[in-house]
């Protein structure tokens, strides 16, 4: 059993991106997290309707479908697929998607999560009366070979983070798009570490068959992470698609011939999203490089960016893959999506792409904030940060970020700042009142979170057997463990623990209670 429990509120949280917390809190002036999810479950739409969508293209759908029926676990999932496909084909059904590219042994956690948030979403606008499915867009067609194979997994009986064997090396396939790499050559490890933990249950089981068969037969990475996520969420409807597909580019002609047409206007207005970031006090998201190669062309499994003097009429839209810059337009240029489920990662260029969006004339569709959560070995009560401890007794607000110490600091900070600037520049009583409040809520804040970063430290150091996949590498959890790997440790009942967390998320959400969960999974 897997029990679910609150943990740090968000709008606070020191380790989540700046963006997404402002967003979360309702303080961004292009939308507020809340008022978008509410609009989703409500049924009403963003923008254009779902006509038009990928869907009506018989002849991508019909090589998709036969593709992804393959590698669904049994027959009656291929059952739940075609009904799905037909509601979308009928019209009847739309979509919410969300998107990672594949990784070590599944990539980082938060790909699991991703997913387990899209799905309840679906589940709970399909029960309100509008008929939703969950899509999944796996981003195969990316080149970024290091950032796949940075995940890790926990190796209990060893005790040992295992990485990748290629790890560290150089020349790891510069411009290859991980989906066409063979399993063989980058999945061999993993299929090893799977093959020793099929005891563990089903799904374990099924895990290793799936990537010792990806090894033998030589499929490619892509193939191999949708089969793997296809059993993961068996039975929730999701449908996956692939970056590398190169049918569904083709059916994306019309919009690649018009994002060539204005690319320098496409250009101008991601610098334009960057230079209104830079004004509400962010970092920009998306730099000057990834604002001129937004568009690339595939072939022969390597992508290589389209110059921004690129001689000659463009490349057949089969060949053509988006970069980071285009990605999101694309997307949903293709599926039409009623809802997309984004992470801290994403919050911050997504804002920067807004004026791009408005150039194309793509609607923006809420935008819906993804699971965010942490997993820990049952009695991990222990050892939670004092953010989970004041979570689960005490309200949401400014105080509830200040614990004794602290507290005790704060104090005499604000007695000390109150006689300096009476002193210094003359200020009153009143005045001084609401300076003292406002600079040492910040200051105090901000110390919370140094000794919490501290004792982090201290217990990752000292405590004797602690299993080193809490912060692997010493970075965020659900950035650095495997996904497949957590799953295989934990097996369907981590499926059903992430659906509770998901619904959890979503009904706090919906009040504006936006919180991080912790997941007490048995010591594997």
């Amino acid at each position: 059993m897997i029990a679910v429990q609150l943990g740090a509120d968000l709008a606070h949280h020191a380790d989540i991106d700046e963006v997404f917390r402002t967003w979360l809190a309702g303080r961004d002036d292009t939308g507020r997290a809340t008022e978008e999810l509410q609009d989703f479950l409500g049924g009403r739409r963003g923008g254009e309707l779902a006509t038009g969508a990928i869907w009506a293209d018989a002849g991508w759908r019909e090589a998709w479908l036969e593709d992804h029926l393959h590698d669904c676990p049994d027959d009656e999932e291929r059952g739940h697929v075609r009904a799905a496909v037909a509601q979308l084909t009928a019209g009847a059904a739309e979509v919410v998607i969300t998107g990672q590219q594949p990784g070590f042994l599944g990539g980082p956690l938060y790909t699991l999560y991703k997913i387990a948030t899209a799905i309840v979403l679906a589940e709970l606008r399909t029960a309100a009366g509008t008929p939703t499915v969950p899509v999944f867009w796996s981003g195969d067609d990316d080149d970024d070979l290091r950032e796949a194979l940075q995940p890790v997994a926990w190796d209990p009986a060893r005790r040992v983070l295992l990485h990748h064997e290629l790890r560290g090396r150089g020349g790891l396939g510069a411009d290859r798009m991980v989906g066409t790499l063979a399993a063989a050559e980058y999945a061999h490890g993993g299929a090893r570490w799977l093959a020793e933990q099929a005891h563990r249950n089903d799904l374990a089981h099924d895990l290793a068959a799936i990537w010792d068969e990806a090894v033998r037969e030589g499929r490619t990475w892509g193939q191999l992470q949708r089969r793997a996520l296809l059993r993961v969420f068996k039975g929730r409807g999701l449908l996956i698609v692939r970056g590398d597909d190169s049918r569904m580019h083709a059916a994306a002609a019309p919009f690649y011939d018009r994002l060539w047409t204005a690319r320098e206007d496409v250009r101008a207005a991601a610098r334009l999203g960057g230079s209104r970031l830079e004004a509400a006090g962010f970092a920009v998201a998306l730099g000057e490089s990834s604002i001129q190669r937004f568009l690339h062309r595939g072939r022969d499994g390597r992508r290589q960016p389209l110059a921004r003097d690129h001689a000659g009429s463009l490349p057949s839209a089969s060949e053509l893959r988006p970069g980071v810059v285009a990605r999101s337009p694309v997307q949903d240029w293709l599926f039409r999506p009623a809802g997309v489920v984004v992470g801290p990662g994403e919050a911050a260029y997504l804002r920067q792409l807004v004026p791009v969006y408005d150039l194309l004339e793509v609607p923006r569709v809420p935008l819906l904030p993804r699971l965010v959560a942490q997993l820990g070995p049952e009695g991990y009560g222990e050892f939670r940060s004092w953010a989970m401890e004041l979570a689960d007794r005490e309200p949401s607000g400014p105080d509830r970020t200040e614990r004794d110490g602290s507290r005790r600091v704060a104090e005499a900070a604000r007695a000390a700042l109150r006689a300096l600037l009476a002193e210094e520049a003359g200020v009153g009583d009143r005045r001084l009142d609401q300076l003292g409040d406002q600079v040492i809520a910040r200051w105090a804040r901000y110390l919370d979170g140094v000794i919490d970063r501290e004792q982090r430290r201290q217990r990752d150091r000292s405590v004797a057997g602690q299993p080193a996949w809490l912060r692997p590498d010493g970075r965020r959890q659900e950035r650095s463990l495997a996904a497949i790997a957590a799953a295989a440790l934990w097996g369907d009942d981590f499926q059903d623990a992430l659906a509770h967390a998901g619904r959890r998320h979503v009904d706090a959400g919906l009040a504006g209670d936006w919180r991080e969960y912790l997941l007490t999974v048995p010591k594997p």
